[in-house]
């Protein structure tokens, strides 16, 4: 069941772009989402690709800078989906060629498999990932059927 077309909700977060502070902000988030129709593991899912993106912004926005930046994340409803915006201030961090060592660089294609619409945007003022996803819908590697019908899962993560 869909939250209703009236209801709707707003949170903004800033956290210091800090390993320590991601646990407290998968605890928020599983808290917010808690009050919506989702069942345990859809709020799990999405849980962990906010954190994946929290994540990627502690670890590569702010390297080699002497002090550490902040993360903005933005949680909104709307009558059929939610969204999430997950913002540094910092540079973005082109992956380095060739293979990657194991468990590395998995967090945006772990996004695109959990979330039904991942955007990137990356310039002078920092990286901005913005996920949506319709509450009533599995996550995008649960329903091929439906990753198909969905205009943001045809190309993964945009680069703007």
């Amino acid at each position: 069941m869909p939250p209703r077309s009236d209801r709707s909700e707003y949170v903004h977060l800033t956290l210091p772009a800090e390993a320590a502070h991601l646990c407290g902000l998968r605890h928020a988030m599983n808290g917010y989402l808690s009050a919506l129709p989702l069942s345990a593991d859809r709020r799990d899912e999405i849980v962990l690709a906010v954190g994946e993106a929290a994540a990627n912004a502690v670890e590569h926005a702010y390297r080699h800078r002497p002090e550490p930046g902040v993360v903005d994340v933005t949680f909104w409803t709307e009558s059929d989906a939610i969204w999430v915006e997950i913002r540094d201030h910092g540079r973005w961090r082109e992956p380095p060629p060739g293979p990657r060592p194991r468990g590395q660089g998995l967090g945006i294609e772990l996004m695109r498999r959990l979330i039904d619409c991942v955007l990137i945007h990356h310039d002078h003022r920092g990286t901005n990932v913005l996920l949506r996803h319709p509450v009533n819908r599995p996550a995008p590697d649960r329903s091929p059927e439906l990753a198909s019908d969905s205009a943001c899962r045809g190309t993964g993560a945009h680069r703007l």
